[in-house]
């Protein structure tokens, strides 16, 4: 018999200082279409973005977030950051930023009175305090990051899965939206665990990925439930909210040294790198296309290349790390002397450059498995025929938009 799979997504929502608010959602892998069913019947498109949502009436918005409560083949848990959680954990994260730079110091110090060369250490720091060009984004990541960490930890008394040790045989699966920045800790949690931990390198991979809330099923569901319960006003109430779980001195010490060597190299599996013109939703189900086609194996995670003068793909791997070997560069119809330009450079490189024709049959593919869900769910007629609808108008702008 195959293992049982089960998916799980997670995102957050809320201000670091205030109530921050996680949500994790999870279901088997059979299921794991029906989050684009729900998309398509309340927003009429595979995925809703935080700014789509904000177009969306709030009656809407409610009746998705009910309708994917009442699903029973989806499980759903939310965690509570509190404020007096939080200042522990910063005042911690404080303190040992303040220890860091403090040794940095004494290392400077040191160079300049005993080194006749001390360029190599100047540069060095340079790179180190590079972490702080993006503030407060290095404060929040390790805040989110800790707050994804324990609830994955959680995952032994959420997951259906995990929390049932009949099952042996099994494959639990997360994606973290945000990407790697939140979930650097993935491998030593892992690897630590002792051989009657139902966690494992093999049987419950962790995976960050950026933007997973528009682009991965499963964090589709959390990013829209996260967003929607905190804009429409009374949607957390009469919701089952569990104080997240909290981190011991030494483990947090731990964290933190983890995170301060890992999280400040920007880090990916494989890249997505979308140019020129592509139909909305064709665009966002490439990468998890790609996923799929990959076994599951490595995520794809998604950007759009914009024009730069002086050079694309040089300001891109400036912010985000180079990865030519990582990356597919999906070309849409061209529209622009800009569009060819980059396209051009990425030529130029031998990135693996691929027309997107070449997706429309896995694409088609996708949509009719997404219609067959819906065909055999309680929906009425009438929402059938709404998704049946979308999903042909889908299908019909891919094409065009490539011409």
């Amino acid at each position: 018999m195959a293992p049982i799979v089960e998916v799980n997504g997670y995102d957050e929502t809320g201000i670091i200082g205030k109530h921050l608010r996680f949500v994790r959602i999870g279901m088997t892998i059979e299921n794991n279409l029906r989050p684009y069913v729900y998309n398509l019947l309340h927003f009429r498109s595979v995925s809703a973005t935080k700014r789509f949502l904000g177009g969306i009436s709030d009656s809407i918005k409610i009746d998705y977030v009910k309708k994917v409560m009442n699903d029973p083949a989806i499980s759903i848990t939310q965690y509570l950051f509190s404020t007096d959680h939080q200042i522990d954990v910063l005042r911690h994260f404080t303190l040992l930023e303040e220890k860091s730079l403090y040794g940095k110091r004494g290392e400077l110090i040191y160079y300049l009175r005993n080194t006749g060369d001390y360029r190599p250490f100047l540069e060095d720091l340079a790179i180190y305090l590079k972490r702080y060009e993006r503030a407060p984004y290095w404060m929040e990541s390790f805040m989110k990051s800790y707050g994804f960490r324990m609830i994955i930890e959680d995952l032994k008394k959420t997951s259906n899965v995990l929390s049932d040790h009949k099952i042996t045989d099994y494959r639990v699966v997360s994606y973290v939206d945000g990407g790697f920045p939140f979930v650097f800790w993935w491998r030593r949690f892992l690897e630590l665990q002792d051989t009657k931990s139902r966690f494992s390198l093999q049987k419950t991979p962790i995976y960050g990925v950026t933007k997973g809330d528009e682009y991965y099923p499963a964090t589709s569901v959390a990013g829209n439930i996260a967003f929607i319960t905190s804009t429409v006003s009374g949607m957390v109430y009469p919701h089952n909210v569990a104080d997240l779980p909290q981190m011991n001195f030494k483990q947090l010490n731990e964290f933190y040294n983890l995170f301060s060597q890992k999280t400040s190299v920007p880090t990916f599996q494989k890249r997505v790198l979308f140019v020129g013109s592509l139909h909305r939703d064709f665009q966002y189900l490439i990468p998890y296309m790609l996923h799929v086609n990959d076994n599951f194996e490595h995520v794809y995670e998604p950007f759009r290349l914009t024009w730069k003068e002086g050079g694309t793909l040089k300001a891109f791997y400036r912010t985000f790390g180079r990865y030519p070997q990582n990356d597919i560069v999906v070309i849409g119809g061209i529209r622009s002397e800009e569009d060819k330009e980059i396209i051009k450079e990425c030529m130029d490189i031998k990135l693996d450059c691929r027309p997107a024709q070449e997706f429309l049959g896995l694409y088609r593919d996708l949509l009719d498995e997404i219609q067959q869900e819906s065909e055999i769910s309680n929906l009425s007629f009438t929402q059938r025929q709404k998704i049946a609808h979308t999903i042909s108008f889908a299908k019909q702008k891919a094409a065009e938009n490539l011409k």
